[in-house]
């Protein structure tokens, strides 16, 4: 529904309890009832005056508007194309009609009018850069299949890369005890690498797919090797189109973790998600995950089999534009049982990002910028205490993430980025309760 659906739609009980509140509850139904009205009038007025005066543009460009704003685009289709029957020499109209026809997902009429756009010398570089833009989606979308590389590496640095308490003053079996101090917070460097991979194989232009996506990420400590991480996930699953312009899709998920250079967990599962755009502004899409984690003991964790169990996680996230804003945000739920309810809990949390994208000359040459500030809070609430460290008190962590993200184009598709990241936990157990400042930079590659 567009906009101009919703507002229409709404009004009726809307604008009736607002009258109730402000004392006119007389007459509600009649204020909402003429406030429709007068919209139709307006819009059926200019219907008439186009049909009376076809020749002029200006009434068939307004009644064109309106007619999107409504999202009647056949209508919009008929107004715009009579506009070229009297004046074809409009690449501004052309514009409009190709994007018309691409919402309808007619992607050969779409381009024709694209082209037509700016076949003209004197086209404006306004347009001309809209329909670059434009073909390149349609020859996208019209592609048996889609793939796409994100890879970077670099140097990081963490002021608390073992995440050890920012005190050595801890709980042991419910008393007052000093960690010794091998175990606290130490800092450490470590080189890493991240390589993510997503493929789709259409099964037709509506958008059915089937989709599969790999993330790889490995990380080497200089010093504290017991906490080398590697990871690895693959993610397969059929996508449906629903409409023009939503989808679900239903996948498996597999994982394999590695901490010290041993196996840490696998986990196997399948989830369901759900895709939606939100007319002009961007995207939504939901999920629900289940995974069954089974760890595994090692030397350097020794009880890490006590978190076998089943993980449940539900989020909402979003990419969207106002404007000149860009931002993007998660809000998740995460639901973890294990074979000892001390390590089983529940999580809640939300993160948000605010990309800003420009371009500036480098050398002579256009080089693309995006400096992207980042905020996240989460609150973890743990089912049972841990005899071992408080058998009276239950664990609730409280956790602070803020940081950017500074993205540099140095050539084509390769680039630089640096990010800055700074984490507080404030638990109800000290044991728990850590900060760390996290910098990284490396070599980025998009494919």
């Amino acid at each position: 529904m567009t906009l101009a659906q919703t507002a229409k739609a709404v009004p009726i009980w809307l604008l009736a309890t607002i009258a109730g509140w402000s004392g006119a509850a007389a007459q509600p139904a009649a204020t909402a009832v003429t406030a429709a009205t007068v919209v139709q009038q307006d819009y059926d007025a200019l219907f008439q005056q186009m049909y009376k005066n076809p020749s002029n543009l200006d009434v068939s460009f307004k009644f064109a508007e309106q007619a999107v704003k409504r999202g009647d685009f056949e209508a919009a289709i008929g107004a715009l194309e009579r506009m070229l029957f009297f004046n074809p020499n409009l690449p501004r109209v052309k514009l409009e009609l190709g994007v018309l026809y691409f919402k309808l997902g007619s992607y050969d009429l779409a381009r024709s009018y694209f082209q037509e756009a700016i076949k003209a010398p004197d086209a404006p570089d306004d347009i001309r850069a809209q329909v670059r833009a434009y073909l390149t989606e349609i020859d996208r979308r019209l592609a048996r299949y889609e793939f796409s590389v994100f890879t970077t590496a670099g140097f990081r640095y963490q002021t608390n890369a073992n995440l050890g308490p920012s005190s050595l003053l801890v709980r042991a079996l419910g008393q007052d005890a000093i960690l010794n101090g091998a175990f606290g917070k130490q800092p450490d460097w470590s080189f890493f690498q991240t390589l993510t991979a997503n493929y789709a194989y259409k099964l037709d232009t509506r958008g059915d797919a089937i989709e599969a996506s790999f993330l790889g990420y490995n990380a080497r400590q200089f010093k504290l090797d017991q906490y080398n991480l590697g990871l690895v996930e693959l993610v397969v699953g059929p996508r449906f189109a629903v409409g023009q312009n939503s989808s679900f899709k239903l996948y498996g998920i597999g994982d394999q973790v590695w901490l010290g250079d041993a196996t840490y967990f696998s986990a196997g599962g399948g989830g369901v998600s759900a895709r939606t755009t939100v007319g002009d502004l961007g995207l939504l899409e939901a999920f629900v995950e289940q995974r069954h984690r089974d760890f595994h003991d090692s030397i350097n964790f020794p009880t890490a089999s006590q978190q076998t169990g089943e993980l449940l996680s539900a989020a909402v996230t979003s990419d969207l534009r106002f404007g000149a804003l860009h931002w993007t945000a998660r809000a998740g739920y995460d639901q973890n049982r294990a074979v000892f309810d001390y390590n089983a809990y529940k999580r809640y949390s939300v993160d948000m990002a605010f990309p800003y994208e420009f371009s500036l000359p480098v050398f002579g040459a256009p080089h693309q910028f995006v400096i992207a500030p980042t905020i996240g809070f989460s609150l973890a609430n743990y089912y049972a205490p841990n005899p071992i460290v408080d058998p009276l008190r239950i664990r609730t962590d409280r956790e602070q993430r803020y940081g950017a993200i500074f993205d540099a184009q140095v050539y084509k598709n390769v680039g630089v980025r640096t990010q800055l990241q700074y984490t507080k936990i404030d638990s109800t157990l000290p044991n728990y309760t850590t900060d760390n400042f996290a910098i990284s930079i490396g070599p980025t590659g998009r494919f």
